[in-house]
């Protein structure tokens, strides 16, 4: 009988804790502490260097994909018909394709074709692990202090790009 009442007891606390945190996050759901953007060297398809550092005084999307992302074959054509009105709003527009997670080291040639927006390689995934990436499509809006403002995780459109920005 004791151990069922403790067990109850611990259920009951458990909820109310819960519920407790739930209360207290609503209205907080943007919020997220501040961090510093790792900044990172890397080289484009063309094998240009490209730096995070190129992009001092800007705000950022970085975004972090692979070829075989289902996600990520909708998110970056579409973000790239918007490169120019992002850029046009103060926004520079920067895919990172985690090579290692890739199948064929082929598969970007033929995936990158038509999109406007720089794209970098992550040959040692050092970049994506520099940003603690779990899962792909994850994107980041970096304030022109390269203060990441919003993080993203899985598909996002125009409108919450320009809200992470306001």
């Amino acid at each position: 009988m004791r151990k069922l009442f403790i067990a109850m007891f611990l259920l009951v606390a458990g909820l109310i804790v819960s519920v407790f945190d739930d209360a207290n996050a609503e209205g907080r759901e943007d919020s997220v502490p501040v961090m510093q953007a790792a900044h990172f060297e890397a080289e484009d398809l063309d094998g240009n260097a490209i730096s995070l550092r190129d992009y001092e005084g800007k705000n950022i999307l970085l975004i972090f994909f692979t070829t075989w992302c289902e996600v990520c074959q909708q998110e970056l054509p579409m973000l790239s018909d918007h490169y120019e009105s992002l850029q046009d709003k103060g926004i520079e527009v920067l895919a990172v394709n985690m090579a290692t997670s890739e199948r064929k080291d082929t598969d970007i040639e033929p995936f990158h074709q038509g999109l406007q927006m720089p794209i970098v390689i992550d040959r040692e995934g050092r970049i994506a692990k520099s940003y603690g990436v779990q899962g792909i499509p994850t994107t980041y809006a970096i304030d022109e202090q390269h203060q990441i403002v919003k993080p993203f995780y899985g598909p996002l459109d125009k409108s919450q790009v320009l809200k992470a920005f306001e």
